[in-house]
């Protein structure tokens, strides 16, 4: 009874803490307290106790005083008393209390967050101290990071407080570390996004502070954080002077979840394959690292007590070195409770330690339950748990080693993937082979690379013999992930929303009672899977499959641009990726695209570039056409780093050249020259397209404005088209001529919440007065229009 007992308790707190939002108001936090501690008590009562009589070996005067052997201890003297209760109800009342106490406790949580002194005191001028919880990370507009608060000053006072903040600043990041001891001006206020506030208020943080002035006071004052400080930075300079910055960049990531040097390319193709988890400190290093100090104390004989401090503390340290990321806390606590079950003569179950390290880390950090690297490492870790040895000994008739490898690979990609599809819509469908491929070269890489770093600090000839082996696993992950990441695997993609968390964890639920049971699938569940699995692969097959006539799907980006051309002799045509890093790769997954012909990126701006890194990575691209026009921002330097890794051919086209693809010819009208001194050169640098197929036409104007839009116009080119995506967004910067020479029968407006007007109530109104009828993809979602004999077909949402 007891082995279910710890994770049902967990899974049980997990849930009252994510149903406070929705249950909470039905009454105060305390009395949501109140009975749970009620219910508890009233479970404890009713449960079976064990009472002390004579048994039946002692009443024969066999058993020696006092019984010495556990067993002639348990036959002499113990016996069961019978519970007030039937043990389903018990259990289910015991479980219940559980779940009333995480209510409370995440009301607790969210109405000290709610009612701290720096939600009362935004907005305010403050200046405050403290430390670093997280390095700080440059973003598109500046810096960002989280810092745990020692003092707080304003204009009529100063108080000691112990609380995170939110901390955002321009310009580049400061030269400080987590754990450093910062002085930090600014304004503090309430987030005025109500998503952003609800994130921070997840984490536990009531305002976000825009820094002014910076200053680093110095290092921690905690001397185990100082010493992590240390050797971190220690250990990250000699991993840079002896190995290539890609190679340097991978094993800090591999070994301590240093992703800041990390070259972005890799980190795409690690993640397109499924291999990104390799990128963030789990269970497995913590292993890795506990495993050879616990057989050093036992080759110096040490005793137990010295073993388990030798233990512990390497535990703490790592945790520390690592950040205090949420998976290595779970991998920490799990270690620390094994350990301390050794110690103490009583080792537990997997499943007790999961469910126990789960309960604590979430009682000390409510926060952690809305993590989403906590709840994939929980979940992985579960899979594992559950899953890996029954899996293990389905796949016998494979070698151990390899069987042993894909039951735990595969047993923690069932546990991950309905979170996976809840949270990021999209699983890789090569992720169990990359993980395969990946498991013998990842241990050797990392093991390898830290011995040569730490060689390479005595004695430089050594450490760079040592390199060079690291480097042969090292390289060879770089391989799979970028020869993986492109291969022709569909995806497994969702929707979002409950639906595939709920069913999904069901399915693995069922799986993994079935799987532990030992029982064989029935004969009509064999037929009936035999049958419905044809169905999913033509499903699949279908929504990949060759389109009767020009189709051109307008994506719903937000306020951006990105639309999908296929032509029924199998051209697929990208135009813009839309400002989001994944969403556009996440679309051409889900639309089963294997190949893009043609991408088009138009201007430079983010809300057309900021996709292409990730669909560079994910599918392979026969030509890149872009103005070539510089515009100096973060978003169009990943996009031309992304192009440079990916190796791909590049054209900057001018107007009057042309391109044929699939039967899709594109026609470029505009630019002849990049623009200088227009009211916004990039968006007069824009490509301006004129699509055809056989008769039917679409025009992709971009963001081009009056100025090019007039240039056009005076070349004397036909610009007619049955369809028009809207230039800019429908802004106020296009002339009422340009509608009238495209005349469409359909005009679509891209756009999506912005602070610029967008779309320009005038601008509808002129495009209407064409005739036209006019879409918004912020209203649609996305528009799909499919051109047939008997006329052009439009489809919204999906």
């Amino acid at each position: 009874m007891t082995g279910w007992l710890l994770p049902a308790a967990a899974a049980a707190f997990w849930g009252g803490l994510l149903a406070w939002p929705v249950l909470g108001r039905l009454a105060s936090p305390l009395e949501w307290l109140v009975a749970g501690v009620a219910a508890l008590v009233a479970a404890v009562v009713a449960a079976p106790t064990r009472t002390e009589t004579a048994g039946p070996l002692d009443l024969a005067g066999l058993v020696p005083e006092p019984a010495e052997e556990p067993a002639l201890a348990a036959l002499a003297s113990s016996r069961l008393r019978a519970g007030r209760g039937p043990p389903w109800l018990l259990a289910f009342v015991a479980i219940t209390s559980v779940l009333l106490l995480g209510i409370g406790w995440a009301g607790v949580h969210e109405r000290r967050v709610e009612g701290s002194l720096l939600a009362r005191l935004a907005p305010a001028q403050v200046e405050v101290s403290g430390t670093f919880r997280t390095d700080p990370s440059a973003g598109s507009y500046g810096w960002s990071a989280i810092l745990d608060l020692r003092t707080v000053t304003w204009a009529d006072g100063n108080v000691r407080l112990r609380a995170p903040v939110w901390v955002q600043g321009s310009g580049d990041a400061p030269s400080a570390v987590r754990g450093d001891q910062v002085l930090i001006s600014g304004e503090l206020s309430r987030p005025g996004d109500l998503g952003f506030a609800r994130s921070l208020e997840e984490r536990g943080m009531a305002a976000e502070l825009r820094a002014a002035s910076f200053e680093r006071l110095g290092s921690s004052p905690n001397p185990v954080i100082r010493a992590a400080q240390a050797f971190r930075a220690f250990v990250g300079n000699s991993i840079r002077r002896l190995f290539p910055e890609r190679e340097a960049g991978l094993l800090m990531g591999l070994a301590l979840g240093d992703d800041s040097r990390l070259d972005p390319g890799l980190a795409r193709d690690f993640q397109a394959t499924g291999l990104g988890h390799l990128l963030v400190v789990s269970g497995e290093n913590v292993a890795m690292v506990l495993g050879p100090v616990l057989a050093l104390g036992m080759a110096l004989r040490l005793s137990r007590w010295p073993r388990f401090a030798l233990g512990i503390s390497t535990v703490v340290f790592f945790v520390v070195l690592t950040g205090a990321e949420p998976s290595v806390m779970r991998a920490g606590v799990m270690a620390g409770l094994t350990l301390l079950g050794v110690f103490l003569g009583r080792p537990r179950s997997a499943a007790s330690i999961l469910g126990g390290a789960v309960l604590f880390l979430m009682v000390l950090d409510p926060t952690l339950v809305w993590a989403i690297g906590f709840q994939l490492s929980v979940a992985a870790t579960a899979g594992m748990v559950g899953l890996a040895s029954p899996l293990a000994e389905r796949l016998r008739f494979l070698p151990q080693p390899v069987a042993l490898a894909a039951g735990t690979t595969l047993a923690a990609q069932l546990g991950v993937t309905p979170i996976l599809l809840f949270h990021f819509h999209e699983v890789p469908g090569v992720t169990l082979a990359a993980n395969l491929l990946a498991f013998p070269a990842v241990s050797p890489a990392l093991v390898v690379g830290l011995l040569a770093a730490g060689a390479g600090l005595g004695f430089a000839p050594a450490g760079r013999l040592l390199a060079a082996i690291a480097l042969l696993p090292m390289r060879y992950l770089e391989i799979v992930a970028d020869r993986l990441a492109k291969a022709p695997v569909p995806w497994i993609t969702s929707r979002g929303g409950a639906a595939p968390l709920v069913a999904g964890g069901a399915v693995v639920v069922g799986a993994a009672w079935w799987l532990r049971s030992g029982r064989r699938l029935p004969k009509p569940a064999i037929v009936a899977g035999a049958l419905i699995l044809p169905l999913f692969v033509w499903s699949s097959a279908l929504s990949a499959a060759r389109p009767s006539g020009l189709v051109v799907r307008f994506f719903d980006v937000g306020q951006g641009d990105s639309a999908l051309v296929t032509s029924p002799e199998g051209a697929t045509i990208l135009i813009d990726a839309g400002p989001d890093p994944e969403q556009v790769a996440t679309k051409l997954s889900s639309l089963g695209v294997k190949r893009i012909d043609v991408a088009v990126a138009t201007h430079p701006h983010a809300d057309h570039v900021a996709g292409f890194p990730a669909v560079f990575a994910r599918f392979p691209v026969g030509l890149v056409l872009d103005p070539g026009c510089d515009e100096p921002s973060p978003a169009y330097a990943d996009y031309l780093q992304a192009v440079a890794d990916e190796h791909l051919l590049v054209a900057h086209p001018r107007a009057g050249d042309s391109y044929t693809a699939g039967g899709i010819r594109l026609d470029v009208l505009g630019p002849w020259a990049c623009a200088h001194g227009t009211n916004s050169d990039p968006n007069n640098d824009s490509l301006v397209i004129r699509l055809s197929y056989r008769e039917d036409v679409v025009m992709f104007p971009a963001d081009a404005e009056e100025p090019l839009q007039q240039q056009i116009l005076d070349a004397g080119e036909s610009v007619t088209a049955e369809v028009l995506k809207c230039p800019h967004h429908g802004g106020a910067t296009s002339l009422v001529d340009f509608f009238n020479a495209v005349d469409p029968e359909l005009a679509v407006v891209s756009v999506g919440p912005n602070d610029y007007g967008h779309p320009v109530p005038e601008v509808l109104d002129e495009l209407r007065a064409t005739g036209a009828r006019v879409m918004r993809t912020d209203l649609a979602g996305d528009v799909t229009v499919t051109f047939t004999e008997q006329g052009v077909f439009v489809r919204s949402g999906g």
